[in-house]
């Protein structure tokens, strides 16, 4: 049998092939290969170079907690290192999720965190779920009490790693609502809002620090020497130019004026230091308390209240009422200046003509008529022909119309440029407003102006520009910040703002001011009146033309300067009633707002240790009651008919063991001193007769009749005319015998 064997080589030409098949195996094996390495390469170079900061911190997270060591925000002072606003230390107190081994302790922690803390124990919970995180805030601004129970229980439950303290601080402002809208205030993050919180807040804030504590792989932490700490840098210290005992009189006479004259848009009022445009006082009201900030004011709430919409509207009106609450009217509400904006005007006429001090004006009964338009005076029968004096202390509109006419337009624009009221005045604070001017005059626009209507400026530009007027005709800085000081009382950094340039002559500054100083007794602003001291002083009052009138009301701004002493003015004030609505009815400047200085001036200059007159009359009108609790009835009986009071004496002992009114009280000569002998309480058995509209010795008498004493304050002794405006206990109420009202005069006639 033949056997024939298989031919296993294959043919030439498909060894050829195969050999191809695997060369080009092994290629694409390569490139594949290398695609993956490029790949590879490329992830590193990306890793490496282009997110190497997000993985980095994400590494460090892992092996490294850090802790925020918050900066102590600077304190603010006022010019005598009284305390106005500080920080104190509070706690942040937060939870590490991460280290929550169970449910047993997120419950544990959630239950305790919410009876020590009063927050919701179901969003602490939430929060403890939130197993990736380190750092999940439970509750801030916690007081140190408080904060040492939360230790305390961390402790007592084995959570110190979950239950943690973060050293932050809280804003406290000592006097509450004092200067509230000049200091302003922080939210819960401690950044300034609002007034010289917001404009020094880089400066106040300082620069926090850190903590950086490690960690072992299981998250626990290392020892103290894997811990690195970068402390934090305190901010400055801010020293005012504000005097405590100067804000709190200003604050406490502007809220009277407020309370009684019911104003639908705020009072204000500024003293500023002529010399160097140093704000002393800064008040608007209402005020709010800086510690409470978010909480409205009761005219405030009364219109939320009132306030029928969705929550959506209703949220956004409560806003709006914030914001105007927090404004500082001051620096960014723009108002009309009405006539004490003449004072500007006589000064602009006088540096241009000295010789106008010996011309004539004419104001008739009908006023004068420019462009087709009547402009009368605010006497209705005119004050006839009056000089450059006259017209100024009768704040006569016909009269200013004519010298305004004189000077010329160009000349009026030049000099109201020159004042400052086309530029920031350049203080240190937020929200400074801008004018609101014509750009053209026209002949209507030019006399309107030159007595204060038409226009608007804000009340510290109308300040600076007045100042220029005392100081010898230059244009200061208004400044609220003296110095910056560090933790322990050494200066950093002292303000020297200078002038801005000269204005007018110190001879026609000085002028104005003396016939101002007279008008105090002859014209217009007798009720800016203060016993013992010469003020040189101007009212204004203008209507309110770009709001409607309303039915038995118009809206005014009610307004009045100052400068005090007359003879070397240090300071000038100015206070705004705009749009009083008060239950009389007034809206006279004169009337409403000169009061107020008169009040203010009367505790601020003395304070100041600005002497009083030595040449002026003596005050012998009111009378301080002497102490005579303790001495037998005779020797009491003669002390306080020295005193030209008259004594009644109740009981049957024959000692004074007390008496009424009380030792200091101020009455007037012929008044009752009721002393008493045994333990007889007095009674209200005497009825309040009202006493309004009577002159000084009719309200006096009044209430001498009746065995009531009187203490005037007031314009009651500026010369004959003043009536009883305002008393201290209402008409028909009942009081005591020997009771002391306080009566308020003020003049009526011819005031502006």
């Amino acid at each position: 049998m033949k056997i024939v064997r298989a031919n296993n080589r294959l043919p030439v030409k498909a060894n050829k092939i195969k050999s191809i098949e695997i060369n080009r195996r092994g290629i694409v094996a390569v490139i594949v290969v290398f695609i993956l390495l490029a790949g590879l390469i490329g992830r590193l170079a990306y890793l490496q170079m282009a997110v190497d900061d997000e993985y980095r911190i994400a590494a460090h997270a892992n092996y490294t907690s850090e802790y925020k060591l918050a900066a102590k925000r600077g304190s603010i002072y006022d010019r005598n290192m009284n305390v106005l606003a500080k920080s104190v230390i509070v706690e942040t107190v937060f939870i590490s999720p991460f280290n929550i081994k169970d449910m047993e302790q997120s419950i544990k922690v959630a239950d305790g965190l919410s009876e020590l803390l009063g927050v919701d124990r179901a969003e602490i919970l939430e929060k403890t779920t939130r197993s990736q995180s380190q750092y999940q805030i439970i509750k801030k601004n916690v007081d140190i009490l408080t904060a040492d129970k939360v230790m305390e229980f961390a402790k007592e439950n084995k959570l110190t790693d979950v239950i943690h303290l973060e050293e932050s601080s809280k804003r406290s402002y000592i006097y509450g609502n004092l200067a509230s809208h000049t200091l302003g205030f922080v939210n819960d993050e401690n950044k300034g809002l609002y007034g010289l919180e917001s404009y020094y807040d880089e400066t106040l804030r300082g620069i926090d620090g850190r903590v950086i504590r490690g960690k072992d792989g299981r998250g626990n932490y290392l020892d103290i020497k894997y811990e690195n700490t970068v402390e934090a840098i305190d901010g400055s210290n801010l020293v005012l130019t504000i005097d405590w005992n100067i804000q709190t009189i200003l604050d406490k006479y502007l809220k009277e004026s407020y309370d009684h004259n019911n104003p639908r848009n705020r009072a204000m009022g500024i003293i500023m230091d002529v010399s160097n445009g140093e704000i002393l006082a800064m008040s608007v009201m209402p005020d709010y308390n800086l510690n409470d900030p978010y909480t409205l004011d009761t005219k405030s709430q009364a219109l939320y209240d009132a306030f029928i919409g969705t929550d959506e509207e209703k949220n956004k009106y409560k806003a709006d009422l914030l914001y105007k609450m927090w404004a500082n009217k001051l620096v960014s509400e723009p108002f009309e200046t009405g006539s004490t904006f003449k004072v500007i005007t006589a000064a602009m006429a006088l540096e241009e003509n000295e010789n106008i001090i010996n011309a004539s004006f004419v104001c008739q009964y009908n006023g004068i008529v420019v462009g087709g338009i009547a402009i009368p005076c605010h006497v209705k029968q005119g004050h006839g022909i009056q000089n450059f004096t006259q017209a100024l202390q009768n704040s006569c509109n016909p009269s200013y119309v004519q010298i305004a006419q004189q000077l010329g337009r160009s000349t009026f624009y030049k000099y109201v440029d020159q004042f400052g009221y086309f530029e920031s005045t350049g203080i240190d604070t937020i929200d400074e407003a801008s004018a609101i001017w014509h750009k053209n005059f026209n002949e209507v626009e030019l006399a309107v102006s030159s007595f204060g209507q038409t226009f608007k400026v804000t009340a510290l530009s109308h300040v600076r520009a007045l100042a220029a007027i005392a100081n010898g005709g230059y244009v200061v800085t208004p400044h609220l910040v003296k110095e910056l000081t560090d933790s322990d009382g050494k200066i950093l950094k002292s303000f020297d703002y200078g002038y801005a340039r000269q204005v007018i002559s110190a001879k026609s500054g000085e002028k104005i001011v003396e016939i101002l100083k007279d008008g105090t007794f002859t014209g217009s602003t007798k009720n800016v009146y203060v016993e013992g001291y010469n003020i040189a002083a101007k009212t204004g009052t203008s209507q309110i033309k770009d709001k409607p009138v309303e039915e038995n009301y118009t809206p005014y701004v009610a307004s009045c300067i100052a400068y005090a002493p007359a003879e070397d003015p240090q300071i000038v004030i100015l206070i705004a009633i705009d749009e009083p609505d008060g239950p009389n009815g007034d809206y006279y400047g004169g009337v409403i707002a000169a009061p107020v200085i008169s009040k203010v001036l009367t505790e601020v200059l003395p304070y100041m240790k600005i002497p009083k007159n030595t040449s002026g009359e003596n005050d012998s009108y009111n009378i301080s009651v002497t102490n005579v609790t303790g001495q037998n009835i005779d020797a009491a009986k003669t002390a306080i008919t020295d005193l030209k009071l008259k004594p009644k004496v109740i009981g049957e002992g024959t000692t004074v063991v007390s008496q009424y009114p009380e030792a200091g009280s101020i009455v007037a000569g012929g008044g009752r001193v009721v002393l008493i002998t045994d333990g007889t309480v007095l009674q209200d058995t005497v009825t309040v007769p009202n006493l309004r509209g009577y002159s000084l010795s009719a309200a006096t008498d009044m209430l001498k009749s009746v065995g009531l004493n009187i203490k005037a304050t007031g314009s009651y002794k500026a010369g004959s005319g003043s009536k009883a405006s305002i008393q201290s206990v209402k008409a028909g109420e009942r009081v005591p015998d020997g009771t002391v009202i306080e009566v308020e005069f003020k003049y009526y006639e011819g005031i502006d």
